[in-house]
């Protein structure tokens, strides 16, 4: 029984990831290196712009902020794709009783399901994160505001909300019944924690006297301005989504043994 269920595990993960894993890697791998050269080459007011508006300090600093969206991006997506295309389709082409006629619980396919994905996600963020600190050497040294230590522990903390963010849209995603609805909750959670940094950039004057909270939430700059303390941070990072992911996706099999397949 053990054998029959861990090949049942593999197929479902190799369904769930298929080549979106090689495909997502590839492209964050080629973004991240495309940002690194395009970023020095703008015209000086557009880095310096940048420097202002996010209180950020020289071009590594433009180059790292521009490559943890990239990174936010890719994960993210990456995840709500291979989530919608494990849990949604079935649904809107009627052929998740099909699935679940197979003597396994309705628990057991949904993490056979969904652990692969968040699994490749991890691995789409680690690969872009390592790249990052890679291409951000050139940048450091004395009087640098970015390290490599930095750079790789930021896009580990990134990689980190993703997957927990993922975790989360578990849920709604069991009740929904059509992918654009899917992707408009993925788009609507994804945009969640990106608004404190949005305010950042267009209304500054909200975190006038309340400059503690613009730390603590203004996630992308606030890794930089905190780049010594990023690799603890990560480690504290990896540790919540670790827990968190593994709560909402017990809420998840919960929601998904009291949902009705019609």
């Amino acid at each position: 029984m053990q054998a029959t269920l861990h090949r049942y595990r593999l197929l479902e993960a190799r369904h769930a990831i298929g080549w979106g894993l090689l495909v997502f890697l590839l492209v964050g791998l080629g973004i991240v290196a495309f940002t690194a050269v395009l970023i020095p080459l703008l015209p000086a007011a557009v880095n310096a712009f940048m420097e202002r508006a996010f209180l950020i300090r020289g071009l590594g600093a433009v180059v790292l902020l521009n490559e943890y969206t990239a990174v936010s991006v890719l994960t993210f997506f990456f995840g709500a794709t291979s989530l919608m295309r494990a849990l949604v389709e079935p649904r809107e082409n009627r052929s998740l009783e099909l699935l679940l006629s197979k003597p396994i619980s309705r628990r057991a396919f949904l993490v056979a399901r969904v652990a692969p994905i968040l699994l490749a996600t991890w691995a789409v963020g680690a690969g872009m994160s390592l790249a990052m600190g890679l291409l951000v050497r050139p940048f450091t040294g004395e009087g640098a505001t970015v390290s490599v230590a930095g750079a790789i522990g930021s896009g580990l903390i990134l990689t980190a909300e993703s997957v927990l963010l993922l975790s989360v849209l578990v849920v709604p995603l069991l009740r929904v019944r059509d992918a654009f609805q899917g992707l408009l909750i993925a788009f609507a959670l994804w945009m969640l924690p990106m608004i404190p940094t949005v305010l950042l950039l267009y209304r500054p004057d909200v975190y006038e006297g309340r400059e503690r909270l613009r730390d603590l939430i203004a996630l992308g700059p606030n890794l930089l301005w905190f780049d010594a303390s990023v690799p603890v941070l990560a480690l504290v990072a990896l540790a919540v989504a670790l827990v968190g992911s593994w709560g909402a996706l017990g809420l998840g099999a919960r929601v998904f043994e009291r949902t009705e397949l019609r």
